[in-house]
């Protein structure tokens, strides 16, 4: 067992750039392994085997996990490069207008800017 345990934390602590994911699936490997030994085998040395096993299953597991992970995020999306594939729109024409300060009735208006929509932009291949 306790060689088993040796063997195992020199396994894993001899890369220094086992990620997370690898140790982290190597410790429920372990732990899964280990009680699957010992419920089968019923001795210390079923159980030693069985960790040892899930502990590697599980490494490799999370290793081939995280490498997948990583290669998604390595190719970053590229936006459209051809012109001719996305429309666009024209810029639209707006006229703004100044309203003068008004007296209508027991109302007082304050100047203000009306803006008027001339010309709503349209789709363009241009």
């Amino acid at each position: 067992m306790k060689a088993g345990a040796i063997s195992l934390l020199l396994l894993l602590n001899g890369c220094a750039t086992t990620t997370k994911s690898t140790l982290l699936g190597a410790a429920i490997g372990g732990a899964a392994g280990g009680m699957v030994g010992q419920a089968e085998s019923r001795n210390s040395q079923g159980t030693a085997i069985g960790l040892a096993i899930g502990a590697g299953v599980g490494g490799l597991i999370g290793y081939l996990a995280h490498k997948g992970k990583g290669s998604k995020e390595a190719t970053p999306a590229t936006p459209f490069s051809d012109g001719d594939l996305l429309p666009s729109l024209t810029k639209p024409k707006i006229r703004s207008i100044v309203v003068p300060d008004t007296i209508e009735g027991n109302k007082y208006i304050k100047s203000h800017r009306v803006f008027i929509l001339e010309d709503a932009g349209s789709w363009s291949r241009d």
